[in-house]
């Protein structure tokens, strides 16, 4: 497992892997909601210019996980209810779409969709349920064999990343997100798509749902 506070380890292409590596620290939480980040710090913990962190800085930006300061530099995204309602229902029609103008689903991506689910399913750490739910979310729009698609979702899936962990570490319970996951894999299994991509959509809207109900509790973090 890598150390996403360690300095970033040469060999790899550098604006990626520090644009990877603040997505995982907001992801994990270390850059939680209100968190100022300035180039100078984050150049100074992973150890590289301050180019390609303002670079990944920018790109956060347009992609809605950090709005700019002129006092603070770049701060992560606060949770407000209309970013959600915004966001929610077009990861719901985009993993739709994926279902719908993609052929079958073969046995291996069913298998490797199913071995995710077994694992998120089990799994209390919020953490890693995140992660697991993300890769899960992943695989099933890669069976449409559209890359700009896929690449469209992953985009979103990362601004939401803020709702869905903060989430996940306050409310534990995820046995209907759960169950739905079957219910999407027993449609495709089944070859019924059109099926799939209803529960798809009723996922993400009972998900936003959720979402929303715990925006409004005075006891969630600012």
């Amino acid at each position: 497992m890598t150390d996403d506070r360690g300095p970033i380890q040469r060999g790899q292409p550098l604006r990626e892997a520090v644009y990877r590596r603040v997505i995982a620290l907001v992801s994990s939480g270390d850059y939680s909601p209100g968190t100022a980040l300035t180039e100078a710090a984050i150049s100074r913990s992973l150890e590289v210019s301050r180019t390609p962190v303002r670079e990944a800085l920018i790109r956060l930006e347009a992609e809605g996980v950090l709005q700019s300061s002129l006092a603070r530099g770049f701060v992560v995204r606060p949770l407000t209810r209309s970013e959600a309602e915004e966001i929610y229902p077009i990861l719901g029609a985009l993993e739709s779409l994926a279902l719908t103008t993609s052929g079958a689903t073969t046995e291996s991506s069913l298998g490797d969709l199913r071995a995710v689910a077994s694992e998120l399913s089990e799994c209390d750490d919020p953490v890693r349920r995140w992660q697991l739910d993300s890769h899960w979310h992943d695989l099933l729009t890669a069976t449409s064999g559209n890359a700009k698609l896929v690449e469209m979702a992953q985009s979103l899936r990362t601004s939401i990343s803020r709702y869905e962990l903060t989430y996940m570490r306050l409310v534990r319970s995820r046995a209907e997100a759960d169950a739905q996951h079957r219910a999407i894999l027993d449609a495709l299994a089944d070859g019924d798509r059109e099926r799939a991509a209803d529960i798809v959509r009723r996922h993400w809207r009972d998900g936003l749902e959720q979402v929303l109900r715990w925006l409004m509790r005075d006891d969630r973090p600012a």
